[in-house]
């Protein structure tokens, strides 16, 4: 379980790796018909790993603004990033539409698959797009790839105006204010408003923005003194948000948009204070993998219905199938999603860098050489 590198940012892969396990588990409870039936707070924690989601593209930001400075000494720094963006994302999300086109086992939903929800797919438009199989994704739980990559499309554009704290919280009020504006006026659009909304990045943008915020927070979070005390009164918060958040006690607004201050402590607070129980090797190989598996898990729960209902049938408990349920996921999620990822996902995406590189060009500065003749040399990165 060893990454192929040395890890600079061990809090960031453990949030991807308990993003993508807290997907998992809620699609163990609420994919199978019927639903596992379980006690109040295992039911609780289960139904809001959609929350996971939302971890994710806080992270995404994040992560965006670390590798942002990498472009500074290209020629086309806006090609070089959405190249970047699209060998990251676009190889094995490609290759799962082409197996779910041969192989109804990749399309446990019976997404429809037609020349159109296809072009829309491998064109990443799908996000604009209402009806099955567009913004839904033909990919089982891909909509979040759509939304994903819209903002990759605006992300540079974002990061060269949030230079600071101060500019990535006016970033989130403007997100904000388009959000609300967008729910205002959608009704008029679409059919079905309460489906298109949720998915849509006009309404997921502000969990991103919040992401922006805590990089820039961590920035200066280095020279705080008492890191350690602030880290454990940050992570100590997240549970009470959690609590207020899922029993429906937020003050005002749409409750999605706590999630962004509780997710926004829980980062902060593990970068301050990297708990093992939540940053250790586990989380952090997993968080490696976790593309594979927020793609690949889908097919896999689908697949092991019939063991599940053997399970419901044999004399455990509820919350004790579920359990040996998740348990049993997660051996054929992992072992499958480590073979995606490194046969596939990982390799492609590091020649993609160096095609990136080669495409985006070093930029080219005046520099005196010996004898004081100014000569074009290339910025190293």
């Amino acid at each position: 379980m060893t990454p192929s590198k040395p890890d600079r940012f061990p809090y960031l892969s453990a949030l991807r790796g308990l993003a993508a396990l807290w997907v998992v588990m809620a699609h163990v409870a609420l994919m199978p018909n019927p639903r596992f039936v379980l006690p109040w707070w295992p039911q609780t924690l289960a139904q809001s790993g959609v929350m996971g989601v939302n971890l994710f593209f806080l992270v995404s930001a994040f992560s965006l603004c670390l590798t942002m400075p990498k472009h500074d000494s290209e020629q086309r720094p806006y090609l070089g990033f959405m190249l970047r963006r699209f060998f990251r994302i676009a190889p094995l999300f490609y290759a799962l539409i082409s197996l779910a086109c041969l192989s109804h086992w990749f399309n446990p939903a019976g997404l429809p698959y037609n020349f159109k929800t296809i072009l829309a797919n491998l064109t990443f438009v799908f996000n604009f797009t209402p009806g099955l199989g567009f913004q839904s994704s033909v990919l089982f739980a891909g909509w979040t790839i759509g939304v994903e990559m819209a903002f990759y499309l605006v992300f540079p554009f974002i990061y060269a105006r949030t230079k600071s704290v101060t500019l990535a919280i006016r970033a989130l009020i403007v997100a904000l204010v388009v959000a609300a504006v967008f729910r205002s006026v959608i009704g008029n659009l679409v059919a079905e408003p309460g489906i298109y909304i949720p998915k849509s990045i006009f309404h997921l943008a502000p969990m991103f923005m919040f992401g922006i915020i805590a990089f820039y927070v961590v920035q200066i979070a280095g020279e705080w003194k008492h890191r350690r005390a602030i880290g454990t009164a940050l992570l100590a918060f997240v549970p009470l948000q959690f609590y207020v958040i899922v029993t429906g006690m937020v003050p005002f607004g749409p409750a999605i948009y706590w999630q962004g201050p509780m997710f926004f402590c829980l980062l902060v607070g593990l970068y301050l204070f990297p708990i093992k129980p939540l940053v250790n090797r586990a989380t952090r190989w997993l968080g490696d993998i976790s593309y594979s598996v927020y793609l690949m898990h889908g097919p896999i729960i689908a697949a092991l219905f019939p063991l599940f209902r053997q399970l419901r049938h044999s004399g455990l408990s509820e919350i004790q199938a579920y359990a040996v349920a998740l348990a049993i996921a997660l051996l054929c999620i992992i072992p499958v999603a480590t073979l995606t990822f490194y046969a596939w996902e990982n390799w492609i995406n590091n020649w993609g860098k160096g095609f990136a590189s080669r495409c985006a060009g070093r930029r080219w500065i005046e520099a005196p050489d010996a004898k004081g003749i100014k000569m074009s040399e290339p910025v190293s990165a």
